[in-house]
């Protein structure tokens, strides 16, 4: 058997310095528009403006594709009096981590409960070895928050309640309804977590017929409730469902990249589910909480691989859709190996690779650290600068720019990120954006990087005929560039 304190030990010291080193990451990026989006429209909450952008009757305000979730997590944080929208951002992402982190421990206790019998040093330190060497896209999903990894929070804590080889109570039920109320509320595959409810409740042998009826009732209204409560922000549906089905689907090369880019990076994952569904193709019942799981499992990859397949989409949904996996792939990691664990090479082997990792990631998060200082710095001087300069004028932003500009009292406008998903609509007419260009309805562009991603070119063009690089000898250096204003 491995050695149990030291690798224990080892295995600990990863795991925090990995997740330290993706907070710090995270807090030297920023939120980029994933977070930002939803903290502009927690912003409009707190200004009593409960709409997402149509692009009919407005010019294309920061919206996020993704139900307001996160946004109304950023609008509690502002009402306690965290309403300072540069620390709303740090405590978002801090959350956002927090959230991450959990989430991986909460696997490893699924795991341990549905494979008893395999060790809990083994479990520990294969998943954070998985950790710190796959999913590399997820984690960059995960620490910008979207909301994949609450939904499968939700779903875990749902699944103990339910799998604890006793009758779950009536505030059990109560709780795991409000749970799926709040699932609903962060993205639209919320129903895949129903789904996994539904399952629970059918296969629990505690219940009668009559009762898994009531319960499932009782969770239905839970969802027309959720969606009653959603969908009363204005445009929400048109923005976060009508316009994102008519995004096309990704140009084959791409998709054939993203998916082959998943299997090249996570070849361990992928060569243990194989050998897992080897292994158990004769083994599964339909009524075991590992087959349910199983269920949940397949059905979240399918989703979230097909998601890759749209205009928008990348490796982090197909990884996504891989993370869930990871109590099978430790079943196959440990069945194949489990004759090395006595072996004084192997765990030597285990030990060096901790190591290393301890290593590589402490220096990570000295890295960002010293990063994150800069950042601060940088941004307290651009905030100053621009504030000083432009406060109170008409911006176009991009998600980079946003928490940096609306800190600085600039009036956001547009963003681009928000236009971009108006302009993957096949034959959508940005009139209105272009109108405004022409007429300098903008006073400044503020943007990270150009718009050369967007698919209408004139865009681009007319902004490049109407405006023209800020300068000016007083501009901290991190901002040259990136400011543009009338000609």
């Amino acid at each position: 058997m491995l050695k149990k304190s030291t690798i224990n030990n080892l295995s600990l010291f990863l795991l925090i310095a990995f997740f330290l080193s993706l907070l710090l990451e995270s807090l030297v990026t920023g939120g980029r528009w994933d977070l930002n989006e939803q903290i502009a429209f927690a912003q409009r909450l707190s200004e009593g403006i409960n709409s997402y952008a149509n692009g009919q009757t407005d010019l294309f305000f920061p919206s996020s594709p993704y139900f307001p979730g996160v946004g109304y997590l950023s609008y509690i944080y502002s009402s306690i009096g965290f309403d300072n929208i540069y620390f709303n951002e740090i405590l978002m992402l801090s959350t956002a981590v927090l959230i991450g982190l959990i989430y991986c421990v909460m696997l490893q206790k699924l795991t341990l409960k549905l494979y008893p019998n395999i060790s809990k040093t083994v479990i520990f330190t294969f998943s954070v070895i998985l950790f710190a060497t796959c999913f590399r896209s997820y984690f960059g999903y995960m620490k910008e928050f979207k909301p994949d990894t609450i939904l499968l929070l939700i779903g875990l804590i749902s699944f103990f309640i339910f799998e604890k080889n006793k009758k779950p109570s009536i505030i059990d039920l109560f709780i795991v309804g409000v749970l799926l109320f709040i699932a609903f509320c962060f993205k639209q595959s919320s129903f895949i977590i129903f789904i996994l409810v539904y399952i629970l409740v059918l296969k629990n042998l505690f219940f009668s017929f009559k009762e898994k009826s009531l319960i499932f009732l009782f969770y239905s209204l839970f969802g027309i409730l959720a969606v009653f409560f959603v969908f009363k922000t204005n445009n929400l549906y048109y923005f976060t469902i009508d316009a994102m089905s008519q995004h096309p689907i990704s140009d084959i090369s791409l998709i054939i990249y993203f998916f082959g880019g998943s299997l090249v990076f996570n070849i361990i994952i992928y060569i243990s589910m194989l050998y897992f569904f080897v292994k158990k193709k004769i083994h599964l019942s339909l009524k075991s909480s590992e087959t349910a799981y199983l269920s949940f499992s397949i059905f979240w990859f399918i989703f979230s691989s097909l998601s890759a397949l749209k205009d928008g989409g990348n490796r982090g949904n197909i990884e996504v859709g891989l993370l869930v996996f990871l109590p099978f792939v430790i079943y196959a990691i440990n069945d194949f190996f489990k004759f090395f664990f006595q072996n004084k090479l192997f765990n030597f082997s285990i030990i060096l690779i901790l190591i290393v990792g301890v290593i590589g990631y402490s220096y990570k998060v000295i890295i960002y650290t010293n990063g994150f200082v800069k950042k601060l710095n940088e941004d307290r001087r651009s905030i100053e600068f621009l504030n000083q300069e432009f406060i109170g004028k008409n911006v176009f932003v991009d998600g980079d720019t946003y928490i940096i500009s609306k800190a600085s009292g600039l009036n956001i406008l547009t963003e681009a990120e928000t236009v971009a998903h108006f302009n993957n609509i096949p034959n959508y007419d940005m009139f209105r954006l272009k109108n405004a260009i022409d007429n300098k309805l903008y006073d400044l562009f503020f943007l990270k990087r150009d718009l050369s991603y967007l698919k209408d070119i004139e865009i681009k063009n007319k902004i490049e005929d109407n405006y023209k690089i800020y300068l000016n000898q007083n501009m901290p250096y991190h901002l040259q560039g990136k400011i543009l204003i009338v000609k």
